[in-house]
């Protein structure tokens, strides 16, 4: 364990505040040292605390301030050392104490506290009254060897002065009083009866064996500690990369659903495109065979037929009106879906920037955390070492009790592990919310083993406003025409369709016709949004509060992911459920229905208040084409206010 002093290098005996060889040092309990007069004024200016100007670590202030700090009696007798070797070295020109004459010196005796010339220096260790002082005295030969240790240092040393008595030398420790060195008479008779008194060599054992524990321990730590950095710069690396990723993560599913709102505008503006022609086609032939009629018939007529033909383009542009009407709140839509996606998009990325902006905040603190442990770390094991090396009992006795003290919470921070720079290293993000359901699986017979089986799950899931595609041939429907589902009879109780047969219309026929349940397959559920919906009259149990919806009420659907769903009523805005909850309004002019009963059956289990409603039938008040909004349903009675 013995330590050369060269080895240390003279800055470890230097004051980190002023620089030069430390004067009367004070001890922290982080075991950093500063002159007196360099750490008084930050002590004076600290208020509980006092943050060490190295390490930073804070300690409690004691109360009689500077001076309540241990003196390092170590690091002053290795600096009175160095400052004496240098005078030897150099052989100063001092006044000897033997012949009291000013020579060059030639030994320093510890014992006599004085320099000695060399003659003076042989008869000084020959001398009967002096030989004893033989092993106090630091000679020329010692200094320039250059192997002097600290363990011969502390030889060279006298046991300390009585801290109550200071003509005597200290024989004994009161541990009580912080292993303060005394005589015999104060641990005997005096101020230190009763306390713990100990000798000093058996004390100076305990507390080698418990430092030398701790340096084990520290030792043990000394990969974790010194191996942190590279971690960190790891956990540092890793986070740029996870902000790339993430980054990148987030602008492909942003073009993706950028890409799906480009493709409905396209599929929007096809839609309306075919739409337009469709109803351009329309007009053509019905204009064409209307101008057909009139040629055959009688000139007389022909004001009966120019009406006609007038009302067929006031339909064709009503139509028209429609179709552009509904293509534009599509659009709106689409819009808004446009704005929400790009708000989202960049509110990612911002929470991204966030995320790596304060984890690299929290790099750096913890790297600067790694310094100051590292720089506390390497200060403690030098200045244990030093005293170890020493082999001076009272100095184990004075300096190790608090070393032991403060490797406490050296160690303690050794091992911590600072498990969050993996949780530091990576950013989240939650994914970008998908703007469009994906389209339900059809339903086929191939899926269930028997046709019990397939009827009765069609009987249960059948709804008003699914879109159907035929299996089975009946009454002029053919296998693979579309069509959707505008009625059924269905027990209010079990959901469960009566007879097993649904109205759907057939686009093909221009017509409705009934067909069994299990001879069509679902093809879409219907609900999405902009669907008019209302609560389903077999959902008597909701999973949602239902409390002021009118169960007639018919609402918009404004958000759906294909289970659960948000729809605005006329009174409640935001009301939240599962789809399996609503059901489908399709709103049908008359001409979809084969005749009036079917048609006012239709309008009966539709219509409900709040409604939109236009006349197609004068009745003496309201004249066709005027439009209104019904107020009040009473049985089979309906009540509008006409615009």
């Amino acid at each position: 364990m013995a330590s050369q002093l060269e080895d240390m290098g003279e800055h470890f005996f230097s004051c980190s505040i002023c620089l030069h060889s430390f004067k009367d040092p004070k001890l922290l309990p982080c075991l950093h040292r500063f002159c007196r007069g360099c750490i008084k004024p930050v002590v004076d200016e600290s208020d509980d605390k006092v943050k060490c100007p190295l390490c930073k670590q804070d300690c409690d202030k004691p109360d009689d301030g500077v001076d309540g700090f241990k003196t390092d009696f170590h690091t002053r007798n290795v600096v009175e050392y160095i400052q004496l070797q240098k005078s030897v070295a150099a052989e100063e020109v001092r006044k000897c104490i033997g012949c009291s004459k000013e020579l060059h010196v030639a030994a320093f005796c510890f014992k006599c506290r004085g320099f000695i010339c060399r003659k003076c220096h042989e008869v000084h260790e020959s001398s009967g009254m002096t030989r004893d002082h033989k092993e106090h005295v630091l000679a020329l030969k010692d200094v320039k060897d250059k192997h002097l240790t600290l363990e011969k240092l502390g030889s060279l040393k006298e046991a300390p002065s009585c801290s109550e008595h200071p003509e005597k030398l200290a024989e004994i420790c009161c541990v009580d009083c912080g292993n303060l060195p005394i005589c015999m008479v104060c641990g005997h008779h005096e101020k230190h009866k009763g306390h713990t008194i100990r000798g000093v060599r058996e004390l100076a054992a305990e507390e080698r064996e418990k430092i030398e524990h701790s340096m084990k321990v520290l030792k043990e730590q000394d990969k974790n500690v010194r191996g942190f950095p590279a971690k960190l710069a790891e956990a540092r690396k890793a986070l740029e990369a996870s902000i790339a990723e993430t980054k990148a993560r987030i602008r492909s599913q942003y073009n993706e659903e950028a890409e799906k709102v480009n493709e409905k505008e396209r599929e929007a503006d096809e839609v309306l495109a075919r739409h337009k022609a469709e109803v351009d086609r329309k007009e053509r032939e019905e204009v064409a065979d209307l101008n057909r009629q009139r040629e055959r018939e009688l000139k007389t007529v022909n004001d009966k037929y120019d009406k006609r033909v007038n009302k067929a383009k006031a339909k064709a542009a009503d139509e028209r009106g429609e179709k552009d009407t509904a293509a534009s709140k599509t659009k709106d839509v689409l819009t808004k879906k446009r704005s929400y996606l790009e708000k989202e998009f960049m509110d990612s990325i911002s929470s991204v920037d966030h995320q790596g902006n304060t984890n690299m905040t929290t790099f750096g603190e913890l790297s600067d955390q790694s310094t100051h442990r590292i720089q506390r770390y390497d200060n403690f094991v030098t200045v244990v070492s030093s005293v170890l090396a020493s082999r001076d009992h009272w100095t184990d006795v004075s300096c190790l009790p608090d070393m032991n003290v403060s490797s406490k919470p050296l160690i303690k921070d050794a091992k911590k592990e600072f498990l969050e720079i993996d949780a530091l290293s990576k950013v989240t993000s939650k994914r970008i919310t998908p703007l469009f359901a994906n389209p339900a699986p059809v339903i086929k017979r191939d899926d269930f083993k028997s046709d019990d089986d397939y009827d009765k799950y069609m009987k249960e899931h059948l709804r008003i406003g699914m879109t159907v595609r035929c299996r089975k041939a009946n009454r002029g429907v053919q296998v693979g025409d579309t069509g959707k589902v505008i009625g059924f009879a269905m027990n209010p109780w079990t959901g469960v369709v009566y007879d097993g047969r649904v109205d759907c219309q057939w686009p093909r026929l221009g017509d409705t016709h009934g067909v069994g349940c299990s001879d069509v397959e679902i093809v879409d559920q219907g609900i999405q949004v902009g669907s008019k919906v209302r609560l389903q009259r077999s959902a008597v149990n909701p999973s949602r509060d239902q409390e002021g919806v009118n169960p007639r009420s018919v609402g918009r659907v404004t958000a759906t992911d294909g289970k659960n769903c948000t729809v605005e009523f006329p009174t409640k805005k935001r009301w939240k459920g599962l789809v399996a909850e609503v059901e489908q309004v399709l709103l049908l002019r008359r001409s979809a229905f084969q005749d009036d009963d079917s048609y006012a059956a239709y309008v009966k289990d539709t219509i409900s208040a709040g409604m939109a409603a236009r006349c197609y039938k004068d009745d003496g008040v309201a004249k066709v084409g005027d439009t209104g909004t019904v107020i009040m349903v009473i049985t089979s009675i309906y009540v509008w206010i006409w615009g």
